[in-house]
């Protein structure tokens, strides 16, 4: 796939998922198996956690109150949400996305957790329109596998380009542990799902040392990647057009009719809700064992000062 094609069908693939009905229960169970606490889960809006992560950069990162942090690929503002109580009300917490409905979402769960020190910018992370030296610490969660080959180098440039110096990186990734069949490589569900794109370990460590950056760590965290298969679905919540199709009268999104209870347009009778990535990973990896193929991994580098 060229580079337009991997934009368009991971921009339309992840704002399906912003707009699906929020399943709180599977975001739960796949950020808990990445290391995420119960009581951080509870203490921001649940709608921002996706159940996307593969890890958990915040760990990694070691936040101080009063440091300015960028997001790469902040999504529904999950790991936005986090940092911002860690840096405080001294600190700042910038977004980075470059999916509108990604946006709206996140910026939608801000006003609803009343969290002020966080704004969403829109923007490829292989070029961003931000001031150099101009965060402490840049964090990603699952995103720069999704940008196209040839513009990866650019987005570790761009990080080295943003932080201040001494400054920090903390990426969660999934990176490959073997070469990936040729049908593999082609397969849009795999791409979008953060496999067929993925990396090498030696090639973030060759990327990272070329930008400029010194202590180099990119180790794998030795997660189970199957989680996203295997994780309990649950129930989804919230007010995201269109949710279940229920009886007319019943709690649903959309009735029987295709209109909310307010009489709205909704969804139309009977039509099925698109569950966005989620429901692409959980279909297409079934009989799959990801583990083999590719592993979750914590990429971790400082900026000489």
């Amino acid at each position: 796939m060229d580079a337009n094609t991997i934009y368009e069908k991971v921009n339309e693939r992840y704002s399906a998922t912003a707009l699906a009905a929020d399943n709180v229960q599977y975001g739960k169970a796949v950020a808990e198996a990445f290391g995420y606490s119960s009581e951080e889960l509870a203490s921001i809006p649940a709608e921002a956690n996706l159940g996307l992560s593969c890890g958990n950069p915040l760990a990694l990162a070691k936040l101080k109150e009063g440091e300015t942090v960028v997001d790469l690929g902040s999504g529904a503002g999950f790991d936005c949400f986090l940092a911002a109580k860690k840096v405080g009300e001294k600190g700042k917490v910038i977004g980075v996305d470059m999916n509108e409905d990604m946006l709206v979402k996140a910026r939608r769960n801000a006003e609803k957790g009343n969290i002020t020190n966080v704004e969403f910018v829109y923007s490829k992370i292989s070029q961003m329109d931000l001031p150099d030296a101009s965060a402490d610490v840049i964090i990603s969660n699952c995103v720069v596998n999704l940008v196209p080959d040839p513009e990866k180098p650019l987005v570790f440039k761009e990080i080295h380009r943003l932080l201040k110096p001494g400054g920090r990186v903390a990426i969660s990734d999934i990176l490959t542990k073997k070469e990936l069949t040729e049908q593999m490589k082609k397969d849009v569900a795999l791409y979008v799902g953060c496999v067929a794109g993925a990396s090498m370990k030696e090639d973030y460590e060759k990327w990272l040392k070329e930008a400029g950056f010194d202590d180099v760590l990119v180790v794998d965290a030795g997660s189970d990647l199957n989680v996203y298969v295997q994780a309990d679905g649950g129930e989804t919540v919230g007010s995201m057009c269109c949710g279940p199709v229920q009886e007319e009268g019943g709690s649903g999104c959309c009735g029987a009719s295709g209109k909310k209870q307010d009489g709205s347009e909704c969804c139309g009778a009977g039509k099925k809700q698109d569950g966005g990535v989620v429901e692409d990973i959980k279909t297409n990896f079934k009989d799959v064992n990801l583990n083999e193929w590719a592993g979750s991994y914590k990429i971790f580098a400082v900026k000489s000062s």
